[in-house]
Order: C-alpha cells, then sequence, then structure tokens
C-alpha cells in the first residue's frame, strides 16, 4: 500500500505496487508522485510580491533549482565558478514575461530512467528490462497518452543525447552508498566499480563507501 496514490495503473503492475484506493487525482496528466510523467512532476507555483509583480499566468517551463539562482540574484548575490547552480534565474520570465530561460528541462535522470523535455517534446527512458523510450508532444497531448517515438526518430536522438550528457555530470549519490539495500540488487549494479555512464552506469568514478 502507498499514500501516494497517484501512480497510473500501469506504473502500479509494472511496479507490484498494491493500491486499494487512489486518495489523489491529477485528471488527465498521467502518473503521479515518483512518476516521470507529468502527473508527478508538472505542478503549479504562486509568486506573491504586490509591490514587483504584476499578476499574470505564466506558461514557460521552469524548474524548481530556478529558484535558488533567482533568489540570489534579487539579492545581489554572486555564484562561485566552483560551485555553479543548476538552475537559472527567472525572474525576466516572471516579471517581464520572457521566454524560459531554459533551452530544456532535466525532469529527472537516474540510473534506470531519466525524462527531459525541450520545447513542446518529452522524452521518456525507462531502461529497466524489457526498457522502453516514450516521445511525447505535450503541445498536443499533456496526458501522454500517444508514443510518437517511432515517427520522430531526429527528435529521439537529439533527446537521448541531451539526456545522456546530463547523466555524466551527476556525481555518485553519498546516500546510496551508505544504504545500498535501498536499491536491493539494482543498488549493487550502481556500485559496481567498472559500471560507467557509456556503458549505461554511473560517471567515471568508483564507487566507495563513506569512511566512518
Amino acid at each position: 500500500m502507498i499514500a501516494s496514490g497517484a501512480h497510473s495503473p500501469e506504473e502500479r503492475e509494472a511496479s507490484g505496487v498494491k493500491q486499494a484506493s487512489l486518495p489523489a487525482n491529477n485528471g488527465e496528466l498521467r502518473g503521479g508522485k515518483g512518476s516521470l510523467y507529468e502527473g508527478g512532476v508538472r505542478t503549479p507555483t504562486i509568486a506573491n510580491w504586490p509591490a514587483k509583480l504584476k499578476p499574470r499566468v505564466v506558461n514557460e517551463p521552469l524548474h524548481m533549482v530556478d529558484i535558488m539562482p533567482t533568489a540570489l540574484a534579487l539579492a545581489g548575490g554572486t555564484v562561485s565558478a566552483e560551485k555553479p547552480l543548476d538552475g537559472k534565474d527567472l525572474w525576466p520570465t516572471l516579471a517581464e514575461g520572457k521566454p524560459s530561460p531554459h533551452e530544456d528541462v532535466l525532469v529527472n535522470v537516474e540510473a534506470f530512467r531519466g525524462a527531459i523535455i525541450k520545447g513542446k517534446w518529452k522524452l521518456v527512458k525507462i531502461a529497466l528490462l524489457p526498457g522502453k523510450t516514450e516521445l511525447f508532444d505535450l503541445s498536443a497531448d499533456p496526458g501522454e497518452k500517444n508514443n510518437v517515438a517511432a515517427q520522430n526518430p531526429e527528435v529521439v536522438r537529439d533527446l537521448e543525447s541531451r539526456l545522456m550528457a546530463y547523466a555524466k555530470e551527476q556525481k555518485q549519490s553519498e546516500w546510496l552508498k551508505a544504504q545500498q539495500n535501498f536499491l536491493g540488487a539494482q543498488g549493487k549494479t550502481i556500485l559496481d566499480p567498472d559500471f560507467d555512464i557509456d556503458d549505461g552506469g554511473m560517471p567515471h568514478e568508483k564507487p566507495a563507501m563513506p569512511k566512518k
């Protein structure tokens, strides 16, 4: 049983999750909390600053990681070149109606799944066997019902390359190193010293348990 309740029927069947009732309803959006689909990642955000913001609706793709660099820029702060932030300053989009500062938006990237959005296109990759590649046109299909990957191979290749580039930037999770049982047998694969991203694993880094 789970409390989040927003997994789609196909996700519950694939994962073996059992649930008597659904405490959440995401309308036409597919999936929910913990999912890569829009029901799990598309959320409303309200910004209230009457002295600086005029009422408007912003439909540009933004990300929660944008909040820190935006607040930092508004406060007149700077970011260390040695420790860059993942997000971008979204203030011009919020205050002036300018386009999103993102060329693409990383939904998530893990060892066994990932998703990325660029313009109207969204790619969802599931690496667990048998594996699947899904491409959705969010402008026409926000419910992600129609997989159009086969009809748009060039878009798939572009988004796959972008997703892989993000995957190569990530660092090993210190928490997962210390909690290997969290991932069960799959964790043994991720933490294998010979497992690198070009072979479908983590970036070129030998995992090691943190010293006590």
